[in-house]
């Protein structure tokens, strides 16, 4: 690794033409693609939230609304309700069931508003345990 570091440094690694029959395009990551389904693994809604940060922003649905979600960690618990279901909402922020876990929602942001910490969600009283999203 260091030789390769070295050789990058002063310009003399190899170049090395991709092989094109090989090569595949990935299209733009739209809003559309990037839905949330709480019946998902955990760490398929972990993963998804995290390569949709910062755009377009993993996105499910509350109180008739768009709750785009930024900020998120996967939790290993057992979670006991049914996917989408708020199981935790506090100083910390808000924990969502998923399928064989949960998700911490750190940093969120409703439909024509800004960003904000989760946990603003539940002081202004929009979100509480027993809310299901989705």
């Amino acid at each position: 690794m260091m030789e390769a570091v070295e050789m990058v440094e002063v310009g003399t690694a190899p170049r090395v033409a991709q092989d094109e029959s090989q090569a595949s395009y990935e299209g733009w990551c739209r809003a559309e693609d990037v839905a949330i389904d709480w019946a998902k693994p955990a760490s398929r809604v972990y993963n998804l939230i995290r390569g949709a940060n910062p755009q377009p922003g993993a996105w499910t649905r509350i109180g008739g609304q768009t709750l785009q979600i930024f900020d998120a960690a996967r939790l290993d618990i057992a979670a006991h309700g049914a996917p989408g279901s708020v199981l935790a909402a506090g100083d910390d922020g808000i924990t969502i069931a998923a399928a064989g876990g949960a998700i911490a929602v750190k940093r969120v942001r409703v439909e024509g508003e800004k960003k904000i910490a989760a946990a603003e969600l539940v002081t202004a009283g929009r979100v509480k345990v027993g809310d299901v999203l989705g």
